[in-house]
């Protein structure tokens, strides 16, 4: 009886001792650690005995009231269900800062916790909407680097998009950063922001190249940034099969060419690519088009001259005569119904 009696004194004086080892060594933390330290250590603290840590939070506060102090000890109370007591000290910092943003990420905290306990489903869509806003809020009045981390990796794990897509959109131009460039363009995607997809796809395809060169087109084609996107063919072009080739000038002819630029895109595309006799009849074929439907006919008699043998076929022959009638000059049109006669069909 005796020795089960001195057990039982040891055992509650080490763990007396146990406890006072953890309280002396969080005072001198606060009284030692610079700031920013301590916000890093009490979460250890809080993890080893949450109650003995939590009891003394009023003395850490007034040696250093920081609000990663504030946030660390709200998270601490969150986590063992004291949800009042954290929403009392939220109030607390609220009314000690007005106006501090913190307070705009410590009430989403807590309201990040009403989330998760809530099992309506349309209450719970309610609560992100103002979980969104809250973190929206506060990257506007504090939109510094380490913020707008912290937003955007919680709009990821919360599925909140749009905040996801503008705080990386931030980051990405701040830093020129790849990971934050590349997070940026996949949203800007997503959104069918096509005018921010092709300013940072131009800086991924001079940061990494070629890997880059095939969507950059893409995009090029979409935004209309003729010029810039048959830089970037060109570079791709001769790394591509013969089929490929056909099917990416196609592509560049069907959506750059315009009433308006028939001439001059034209120019660019003999250019700028060897092209196959097949994607040269192409070609003309669809300028002539361009400038019929712009009844530019004296530029499209030019044309038809200039564009006379490129094919000998029957479909082509009609093609050109259709076009010469389509001018309004019957002799025009006479001269050229000889001319493909007389060059027969191969």
């Amino acid at each position: 009886m005796q020795r089960s009696r001195r057990y039982v004194l040891i055992s509650v004086f080490s763990v007396k001792d146990y406890l006072g080892i953890i309280l002396t060594t969080l005072l001198i933390a606060v009284v030692l650690f610079p700031k920013g330290k301590l916000e890093q250590l009490l979460p250890l603290f809080t993890d080893i005995n949450l109650d003995l840590s939590l009891a003394y939070y009023q003395a850490i506060l007034k040696t250093n009231p920081s609000n990663k102090i504030y946030d660390a000890i709200i998270q601490s109370y969150v986590k063992i269900g004291e949800t009042q007591r954290a929403l009392e000290l939220v109030k607390e910092f609220q009314t000690k800062n007005p106006n501090d943003p913190e307070t705009y990420w410590l009430r989403y905290q807590l309201l990040k916790t009403e989330f998760f306990s809530q099992k309506d489903e349309s209450q719970k869509e309610k609560i992100k909407a103002q979980m969104e806003t809250l973190l929206s809020e506060y990257v506007r009045l504090k939109p510094d680097q380490e913020v707008l981390v912290k937003v955007f990796k919680e709009a990821e794990s919360m599925y909140m998009p749009r905040l996801a897509y503008s705080t990386s959109k931030l980051l990405a131009i701040r830093t020129k950063d790849l990971f934050w460039i590349k997070k940026a363009y996949h949203y800007s995607i997503a959104f069918k922001d096509y005018t921010t997809s092709w300013e940072l796809v131009k800086i991924l395809v001079e940061k990494e190249g070629e890997s880059w060169v095939k969507e950059a087109i893409k995009i090029g084609l979409l935004v209309g940034d003729t010029k810039k996107t048959l830089e970037y063919a060109k570079l791709f072009y001769d790394k591509l099969p013969a089929q490929e080739r056909i099917k990416l000038v196609k592509e560049i002819i069907d959506s750059q060419l315009t009433e308006k630029n028939y001439l001059s895109f034209r120019e660019t595309m003999l250019e700028t690519f060897p092209l196959s006799p097949e994607q040269r009849l192409y070609l003309e074929k669809e300028v002539m088009k361009r400038a019929l439907w712009a009844k530019d006919y004296e530029t499209l008699k030019q044309l038809i001259l200039h564009n006379l043998y490129l094919s000998r076929t029957s479909e082509y022959r009609i093609f050109l005569l259709e076009l010469a009638l389509a001018t309004g000059d019957p002799k025009f049109a006479r001269d050229v119904a000889e001319k493909i006669h007389i060059g027969g069909e191969n």
